[in-house]
């Protein structure tokens, strides 16, 4: 059974008993966790009083039994993500990412409260930006697929956009104030969602007619609450407003298609929907790189603007040269060639460790990449 703590009694390393649970029902921590200075921060910043702390010698016997088992065998491989957040590389962006996530609370709340709030937007790009410090695209792509276990899913995604659509303009080699305006289109992009109501905005279930058009409503509050900033760049407003628009013509709340969109919103919609499906769902875990890549396939690439998207997969699916992937029937390979024409960079030609080579491309779709290692 576990012992209680008050917050300023934690230390580094305690493990938790039980989980940790906002008021507003997010898990910030699961039991068996072990403590950081960082999540012992996240849960005074969340007014967490005290906390249920397994006792040490059951953890040094649950310990000696870990040391007991068998090792473990190649189809238990510790996955990307789990090597990830080992490194003291990751701890770090994990405060510096918190940190950046309270600074947005504080700033949405000034948007949503004030008449006519002074944002400092050199401030917010100097600390977002400093996240891709010593990163290249692909680490740090790589690495926002992990937070999603964080809680306050609006401020989550709207940080994870952010530092998604300026990977996307260094990839396309936009110039300094591009990538800039990029970063703050994203940052505020779902601003508008902040005005809808919880039950709605956290529902795990389908939706109702009535309650999906109240959520196609953020782009439209998103936008009025921005407009409130003096001075602010239009396209920020754009991306508020556009981000859910299609170039086809089949999004909302406008049913704009091509030009009519703002560039900056292209970048936007799918810098949205990457991370969307790299998010966990009840209904599904987070997708891998090469199921993304399929997804926008599936979807139809004439839903996005043509530059943005073929550039954004034909980089992400070109960064896992070389990498050792899981197939969906549980055989591991190595990515040997990518298909880097439309419609094809989800399936690559893969060898496996006899030397066996097998092109996905001729294959069933039900066999294809599930994880990456």
């Amino acid at each position: 059974m576990g012992i209680k703590y008050k917050v300023s009694e934690l230390r580094p390393d305690m493990v938790l008993d039980k989980d940790i649970v906002t008021l507003q029902g997010q898990t910030l921590a699961r039991a068996g966790d072990r403590l950081t200075r960082n999540l012992i921060a996240r849960i005074s910043f969340y007014s967490i009083f005290d906390v249920e702390i397994r006792p040490e010698e059951q953890v040094k016997a649950e310990e000696e039994a870990k040391k007991a088992e068998p090792p473990k065998q190649d189809n238990q491989t510790i996955s990307y993500s789990q090597k990830l957040k080992s490194t003291g590389v990751y701890q770090t962006f994990q405060m510096d990412y918190s940190r950046n996530l309270a600074q947005m609370r504080g700033v949405f709340f000034r948007i949503q409260k004030e008449d006519h709030p002074a944002i400092d937007f050199k401030a917010i790009l100097r600390d977002v930006s400093a996240l891709f410090s010593q990163k290249t695209v692909l680490d740090l792509f790589d690495i926002l697929q992990t937070m999603h276990s964080l809680d306050d899913a609006v401020y989550v995604h709207c940080l994870n956009v952010s530092l998604i659509a300026r990977g996307i303009g260094r990839w396309m080699q936009a110039d300094q104030e591009t990538l800039d305006i990029l970063t703050l289109a994203g940052y505020f992009h779902d601003i508008g969602k902040i005005t809808i109501p919880s039950e709605v905005l956290n529902k795990t279930g389908k939706l109702t007619d009535e309650e999906f058009a109240l959520m196609k409503q953020h782009p439209m509050n998103g936008k009025k609450l921005l407009s409130k900033i003096p001075h602010i760049d239009s396209r920020i407003l754009y991306a508020a407003l556009q981000h859910h628009e299609r170039n086809d013509g089949s999004g909302y709340p406008r049913g704009l298609s091509g030009d009519e969109i703002d560039p900056v919103a292209s970048v936007i919609a799918v810098a949205d929907v990457y991370d969307a499906m790299t998010t966990a769902r009840v209904y599904r875990a987070p997708l891998c790189a090469f199921q993304v890549i399929g997804a926008f396939e599936n979807d139809g690439l004439q839903k996005y603007s043509p530059q943005v998207v073929m550039t954004f997969l034909s980089r992400l699916a070109g960064s896992y040269q070389n990498a050792r992937v899981i197939l969906s029937d549980g055989r591991r390979c190595k990515v040997v060639y990518i298909h880097h024409h439309k419609d094809c960079m989800s399936r690559p030609i893969v060898q496996f460790d006899n030397g066996d080579i097998l092109d996905l491309l001729t294959q069933p779709k039900s066999l294809y990449i599930s994880s990456i290692l």
